[in-house]
């Protein structure tokens, strides 16, 4: 296991959460505009496919979230849904 580059202590505030719906497949690269976001915040993101209710579910794709960036007032995020066409999924995005 290598050791890590830079080992930097963050200042943990309250976090903000948010959600956002997509219909999208394939390789995908979105801006999300997020209050309050600065290019130092730290952002977590999870994708998961939703049904026809907007409800969270397990289906046959996958969902995978390659890179997140913050960016002034916006998070840019790269990600993949598994399928031959267009799925409903969400997004969430934990900043802090």
């Amino acid at each position: 296991m290598n050791d890590p580059l830079q080992v930097t202590p963050l200042t943990i505030r309250p976090a903000s959460a948010f959600s956002y719906d997509l219909g999208i497949h394939g390789m995908f690269t979105v801006n999300f505009s997020v209050p309050g976001v600065t290019p130092s915040s730290v952002v977590m993101a999870s994708m998961t496919e939703i049904n026809s209710n907007g409800q969270p579910f397990v289906g046959d794709a996958t969902t995978t979230v390659h890179n997140v960036a913050p960016g002034n007032g916006n998070v840019r995020l790269r990600g993949e849904v598994g399928w031959s066409s267009d799925l409903s999924v969400r997004v969430y995005l934990l900043v802090n």
